[in-house]
């Protein structure tokens, strides 16, 4: 699978401080979901690997119809102003959705489309 680094952390396999915007190729499961688990990466691409059922479930939230990494609607919520705790998970994050007011609804939606458009969002 590709990854996508969205927060710095010491690539042991790599060999290197990884920092946001590096890919890497990993095809260990375990690892996967640590890295996606713990908010370092997100899934860039499968490569016809099979996902892991915890990390479909555990790291998408849904949002005007589309479905967004968990990590990326963190870090577009915190451009906006609003506040998430770092380890929120689906429930908490969707809870913080529901709560936007209609202009911080445009804000969120903004930011996200700027993700997609940048390929932060494998979606």
């Amino acid at each position: 699978m590709e990854l996508k680094v969205i927060k710095k952390f010491n690539g042991k396999e790599e060999g290197k401080t990884l920092c946001p915007g590096d890919k890497i190729q990993c095809d260990d499961i375990d690892r996967i979901n640590a890295l996606v688990g713990r908010g370092y990466c997100i899934i860039l691409s499968l490569d016809n690997a099979p996902m892991p059922v915890n990390v479909i479930a555990d790291s998408y939230v849904e949002f005007r119809g589309n479905r967004h990494h968990i990590e990326t609607v963190k870090v577009a919520l915190g451009e906006i102003g609003v506040r998430v705790a770092h380890n929120a998970g689906v429930k908490a994050v969707t809870n913080a959705i529901a709560n936007l007011t209609d202009q911080q609804s445009e804000e969120l939606a903004k930011a996200l489309n700027a993700d997609v458009a940048s390929g932060a969002n494998n979606e």
